[in-house]
């Protein structure tokens, strides 16, 4: 791990990623292929950054900086691995500076989740600005950091695992 968000093209090898759909020979028969260099990289954040992901053409990503951060790469065509980013919003998630804390989000990426060192998760709609905290959810009982959660294809149920070997559900619940 290190503290930079590298992307890679898979442009020249996207032939062979074909091919793996339909090989039928020995696995160990199929041509390896070997990326090496990025075609960009990124120091977003000052420490390791543990968790990404992509949101159409910008990136979200995340460190121990008490934030999930959402930006833009912006790659220079004749210099490859060069490029400057712009941030364009942040996430606050208090106490949520310990490594191995990932987040997810809904299907279409509406919203993200992602918990903390006290057991408490943040639920933060990623379509609009500024950022808009939809939910904090918290129980007496949930004090352990919160390693990973996952939302379900509508963002409608959430699930969290916790350090203490506990999974925690939480259901939106239909106002009526």
């Amino acid at each position: 791990m290190d503290n930079t968000v590298k992307i890679w093209s898979m442009k020249e090898f996207w032939t062979y990623v074909e091919k793996s759909f339909t090989w039928t020979d020995l696995p160990s028969k199929f041509p390896t292929k070997y990326v090496q260099f990025p075609v960009f990289i990124a120091s977003v954040h000052s420490n390791y950054v543990d968790c990404n992901r992509w949101l159409g053409d910008f990136i979200l990503s995340k460190s121990v900086d008490n934030e999930i951060v959402l930006w833009e790469p912006k790659m220079k065509e004749q210099s490859p691995g060069e490029g400057t980013v712009d941030i364009l919003q942040k996430y606050p998630v208090p106490e949520c500076d310990i490594w191995f804390i990932k987040f997810s989000c809904d299907f279409h990426y509406n919203a993200t989740a992602i918990g903390n060192r006290e057991g408490k998760i943040y639920v933060w709609e990623l379509q609009s600005s500024p950022p808009v905290l939809i939910a904090r959810l918290s129980h007496a009982q949930s004090k352990s950091p919160i390693r990973q959660t996952a939302m379900s294809f509508d963002g409608s149920t959430i699930l969290s695992c916790c350090e203490d070997g506990t999974i925690w559900r939480w259901d939106v619940i239909a106002s009526s």
